[in-house]
């Protein structure tokens, strides 16, 4: 079972407003037992510090996940989710879904934890 909310960084290539998008929707409480996000302000300038912390680094885009550093932990995970631009209306409804798909996965990972007897 999990211990602690996963750390997730999350970035587009340039700073865009998605980044702290994605962290203003996951202070909510339902959201925040599964995740703790920190918006960094572009993948052109992570902070080594902010990937150290970070349990996964989510790129906004394909660009954005193209520009990762070659020299970045290996206990930083990257993950891609596929946002419209920050202007589309369709970003509202593309990041809630992007981020049920992580937490079910999550809860699917803790009640397999939760029934394992240690085999």
């Amino acid at each position: 079972m999990y211990k602690r909310p996963a750390r997730v960084l999350v970035a587009a290539l340039d700073d865009d407003g998605r980044a702290d998008y994605v962290a203003r929707l996951a202070a909510n409480p339902a959201l925040s037992k599964w995740l703790e996000v920190r918006p960094t302000a572009s993948m052109r300038q992570l902070n080594p510090d902010d990937l150290h912390w970070a349990d996964l680094l989510v790129a906004l885009d394909a660009a954005a996940a193209q520009a990762l550093p070659a020299e970045h932990p290996s206990t930083c995970r990257l993950k891609r989710w596929d946002l419209p631009p920050a202007d589309s209306p369709d970003l509202p409804a593309a990041v809630g879904a992007a981020m049920f798909v992580m937490i079910g996965g999550m809860r699917m990972l803790s009640r397999v934890d939760e029934h394992d007897d240690g085999r």
